[in-house]
């Protein structure tokens, strides 16, 4: 058997891989004398004809694995196209002669990283439009999940795993002082906003919400408590950004939450709630409060002493004359977004500018 399977989806690809291991073992515990695994980026094309037409030892069947051949067949974007074939031609009309039938090759084509960018095996791909015409080659391609479906594969996943979500909004009275409620109602939807077809992530963050919950149902605001993935942080190094007058820095973070699907509305909410923070912050600064009150309001960063003493900084370096100034912004942004009078890609980033141009300087200096 020839199988060329590729795709987006990589965790049904691992089952898949998985299947045909124990197939090749057949029970008899020797796969690891039958497995072979040929790292195909500088492979040459006898390194994978030779495995494949060996014979199986005390098992039913070998299983030959290539990986990262079809990628270099891949277009790679810019000026540069797809690689020719080269020898890889005449190794597919080798293939062509047959191999044993206790061997099952499999060319496994998963995403990968070009130029900095992610990219994906495609069924362009010139070695996979040779490969599928010899006889007995089967193409098994598993596509990024999107919308919808990703949704349903999310539930029916948890449901394999025990997990019951429970939709609605969340109670505010659950919220720790430092937290916020999700934008989204529904675990499932907010797992697929902060994962998207990430296949293997979502498996990942699953198996840890199986733990946490003990068989108790899962609400949204327990899945960002568990499965925040990036858009938490990268919010709030926004935020960071914004207090510090590191225009680069926000600008970038808006790009990567965007990219994310990121609900501009609850960014919005965040930038609000965080200036809300350095308002009381600055009053008790302002009043020589103690420590143990300067903590209570900065939350659960107050337990790393660098973070925290970041936050007082900003307190400090702000004082009320900008703060002011500051909510005078919030507020204009709040409003013409709510009110439609203004895009809201271009409201939030022209509040943006407003504060980082507030900001006072920070000892690395704005960028």
């Amino acid at each position: 058997m020839i199988l060329i399977l590729f795709g987006a989806n990589e965790l049904a690809m691992r089952r898949r891989i998985q299947e045909l291991k124990d197939e090749a073992d057949g029970g008899t515990g020797m796969l690891i004398t039958n497995l072979i695994e040929v790292d195909g980026r500088d492979a040459k094309p006898h390194e994978v004809l030779g495995p494949a037409m060996s014979p199986p030892f005390l098992a039913p069947k070998r299983l030959v694995i290539v990986e990262h051949l079809l990628e270099r067949f891949e277009t790679r974007g810019g000026t540069r196209g797809a690689r020719s074939l080269g020898p890889w031609d005449q190794f597919a009309a080798d293939l062509a002669a047959g191999i044993p039938e206790t061997t099952t090759l499999v060319f496994l084509g998963q995403p990968f990283l070009a130029q900095g960018q992610p990219r994906q095996v495609s069924k362009s791909n010139p070695l996979i439009a040779r490969l599928k015409d010899v006889p007995g080659a089967v193409v098994e391609e598993q596509p990024e999940i999107k919308g919808k479906e990703l949704e349903r594969y999310i539930r029916d996943e948890a449901a394999f795993r025990g997990i019951h979500f429970r939709t609605g909004a969340p109670q505010r009275d659950k919220l720790e002082p430092w937290e916020e409620l999700p934008p989204e109602s529904d675990p499932a939807v907010l797992l697929a906003n902060l994962l998207q077809g990430d296949t293997l992530a979502i498996a990942n963050e699953l198996d840890k919400l199986a733990l946490w919950a003990s068989g108790a149902p899962v609400d949204a605001l327990d899945v960002q408590r568990v499965c925040a993935g990036d858009r938490e942080p990268n919010r709030f190094n926004l935020v960071d950004a914004l207090m510090d007058g590191n225009l680069a820095t926000a600008l970038e973070m808006l790009a990567r939450l965007r990219r994310d699907g990121e609900n501009l509305q609850a960014l919005l909410a965040t930038i609000i709630d965080r200036y809300r923070v350095l308002a009381q912050l600055i009053d008790l600064l302002e009043q020589g409060a103690p420590e143990s009150d300067l903590n209570r309001v900065i939350g659960n960063a107050a337990r790393y002493e660098n973070l925290r003493r970041a936050i007082i900084d900003r307190a400090r370096r702000h004082g009320p004359g900008r703060l002011r100034l500051a909510y005078d912004a919030l507020l204009d942004a709040d409003r013409t977004n709510k009110l439609g009078e203004v895009d809201e890609d271009l409201a939030i980033e022209i509040l943006m500018m407003k504060l980082c141009a507030l900001a006072p300087a920070t000892p690395a200096g704005r960028r």
